[in-house]
């Protein structure tokens, strides 16, 4: 088993590719994942921020096999209630759903985050939400009774950010919140939101990244009182 990058009493990094540690795991009962969307993305604010997906060139014929392969992995991890929330890029719903038709899919959320996303001023709408596939195995009880199917939930300040498409930790709290989950996982931890959501609940949570600059930054996201 790979030796953890980092571990607390609620929470356990491990610095590698989640293909080689899922299978080395102990069941869960929640997966709250933003896994690489295979876009290319470019900000002219922040030149230092890079995504780990970056290597995939854009390339969804690269991507597939990874989130296939990280599928495969996690069906013998799930409880028999466990959920799953899978961010996904709305142009990639084509791509990934098929992949999570394995379980029960009731819902795809739309996160309306308040503001868009750069690119294309002139010709194209601004990309304002972004998916989040539900689903699940089995039909486990969702706390605080039947919300609605768009969250909406702003990026907050993003200057304070480690990664371009990293989510604010309450709509990842919230997410969470809604289940009775004992075990958090997360195969991308990207700078560790689903973590420190997970460690402000006081469950438990085990986090995968194969970049080690995020592995070292989500670490430290886990020592401090300030949420972002």
């Amino acid at each position: 088993m790979i030796e953890p990058y980092y571990q607390d009493n609620h929470v356990t990094i491990y610095h590698a590719d989640c293909r080689e540690v899922l299978p080395e795991l102990d069941p869960v009962d929640l997966v709250l994942t933003d896994p690489p969307y295979g876009n290319a993305y470019s900000t002219g604010h922040r030149k230092s921020v890079s995504r780990s997906s970056t290597r995939l060139k854009n390339d969804g014929h690269l991507l597939e096999p990874l989130l296939n392969d990280t599928v495969e992995l996690l069906e013998p991890l799930l409880n028999d209630t466990a959920a799953i929330y899978w961010f996904c890029a709305p142009n990639r719903l084509d791509l990934v759903l098929p992949l999570l038709k394995r379980w029960d899919v009731p819902n795809v959320i739309c996160w309306d985050k308040g503001n868009c996303t750069a690119g294309d001023l002139d010709t194209t709408y601004g990309k304002q939400w972004e998916a989040c596939i539900y689903a699940r195995k089995g039909k486990p009880g969702l706390i605080g009774g039947r919300d609605r199917d768009v969250l909406r939930h702003s990026r907050g300040n993003t200057s304070l950010y480690f990664h371009p498409t990293q989510k604010p930790v309450g709509l990842f709290t919230y997410l969470a919140g809604r289940h009775n989950s004992s075990t958090i996982l997360d195969p991308f931890i990207g700078s560790g939101t689903t973590l420190r959501a997970a460690k402000d609940l006081g469950r438990k949570a085990i986090g995968i990244e194969i970049e080690e600059k995020y592995c070292e930054i989500s670490a430290k996201r886990m020592a401090q009182e300030v949420l972002f």
